[in-house]
């Protein structure tokens, strides 16, 4: 709710943020784990074009940047059980702060 409308994020837009250009990953072979870091970026396409139908500037939902960190076991074809899940590290946003936005992706079917 927002001064008493009902707004939903509707879908998420998820993915690598490649202006950082640092997302990495190690494989520990003697362990059998991995560990990987993947900066992204997360979009509110459909909430922003609610928030400007409500008069609301759209430029406060830019993206946000977060960092992802996942750990799991490396599997006998050499992939990783750990994929894209686990909670999102946010950074600032002009909307939201990192401490009231949490962003957690949860493992696929």
């Amino acid at each position: 709710m927002w001064r008493g409308h009902k707004v939903s994020t509707g879908p998420l837009d998820f993915g690598l943020d490649d202006s950082t250009g640092i997302s990495c990953g190690v494989m520990n072979y003697e362990l059998g784990v991995v560990s990987s870091e993947f900066h992204v970026l997360v979009r509110f396409r459909w909430f922003a074009v609610q928030l400007k139908a409500l008069g609301i500037d759209a430029d406060l939902m830019t993206p946000v940047h977060a960092v992802l960190k996942t750990e799991g076991e490396i599997l006998p074809d050499h992939s990783f059980n750990g994929g894209l899940r686990g909670r999102c590290k946010v950074e600032s946003h002009k909307m939201f702060s990192a401490q009231d936005l949490r962003i957690e992706i949860l493992p696929g079917l």
